[in-house]
């Protein structure tokens, strides 16, 4: 599965594809890791099983930027003495790619603790943007074409408004408008504006993160429904299977989900947008992929 993408005609949109990603990607060494630990392998072997998005949550400490889960910093290795730093992720992605060119990265980058969003993303884009063209940076959704070979940034933790030298064309597709959605109390996917620097925008992402369901009704209510009801527009398309619930780990949680989604027959070459998991496994991999075709 590491260069399914070949397969993929050029001119279809990145939101247009089938794809598989992993919410909060870095974490699989970290404390706590009952409640914590939503991952059991690395960047880069995630990225060989066929995962194509990434959940990256970052801690700025004013010197170093570092991979976070809410106040827990994640590790590099099993003994959880050496922190994991952003320069690990980004070498895993630049050699994952160098091998594999015919693929794309969506890399989501979201600040989760430490400096401000605006200092936080001042040094990514001073040390990853502005000094490499790996990333596909603009405020736009691309065709396949357009990124493969490049990580294409997906900005949720923003950029200042007020500093001229950020624009459309180098600070990401604007995610910032993300909302929280604590419990289900909405319709299962909402429907968003992407950002523009200028106000003016006919792009959207559709967003079912409800992450405090039990997990039967998480699928019963927002993953199943999300499914079902998948827009066949243009639009990027994001459906969370994660949740934390009670005495409930990550692990366990998405097991149950998956039992019941690999029950579920997806039709094949039907949009259905991208899936965020937590332990995805090459069952439930090939699934999603398959359905491209």
């Amino acid at each position: 599965m590491n260069n399914w993408m070949k397969n993929i005609p050029d001119e279809f949109l990145i939101s247009e594809i089938n794809l598989v990603g992993t919410h909060d990607s870095a974490t699989q060494f970290i404390r706590f890791r009952h409640f914590s630990r939503c991952q059991n392998k690395n960047i880069f072997d995630q990225l060989t099983m066929g995962i194509r998005f990434l959940d990256i949550r970052l801690k700025f400490d004013g010197e170093k930027l570092k991979l976070s889960h809410s106040f827990l910093t994640c590790k590099k290795t099993r003994n959880k003495k050496e922190d994991l730093l952003f320069q690990d992720v980004f070498n895993a992605c630049c050699l994952f790619l160098k091998e594999n060119p015919t693929e794309t990265i969506l890399m989501s980058i979201k600040r989760e603790a430490g400096k401000s969003e605006e200092s936080t993303f001042d040094y990514f884009y001073k040390n990853y943007i502005e000094s490499s063209n790996i990333f596909y940076a603009k405020n736009s959704i691309p065709t396949l074409k357009e990124v493969r070979g490049k990580i294409v940034l997906l900005n949720r933790c923003g950029a200042d408004i007020n500093n001229t030298i950020y624009t459309d064309k180098n600070t990401g597709i604007n995610l910032t408008g993300w909302p929280y959605q604590n419990s289900r109390n909405e319709a299962c996917l909402q429907k968003v504006l992407i950002a523009k620097r200028n106000g003016i925008s006919d792009e959207y992402f559709y967003l079912q993160d409800f992450f405090n369901l039990k997990p039967k009704k998480k699928w019963e209510i927002a993953v199943l429904p999300a499914i079902q009801n998948s827009p066949q527009d243009k639009s990027i398309t994001l459906n969370f299977f994660s949740g934390n619930n009670g005495f409930s780990s990550p692990k366990r949680y998405s097991r149950i989900i998956y039992k019941r989604f690999f029950d579920y027959e997806l039709s094949p070459m039907k949009k259905y947008g991208w899936f965020i998991l937590d332990f995805p496994n090459k069952k439930i991999i090939k699934k999603i992929i398959l359905s491209n075709y």
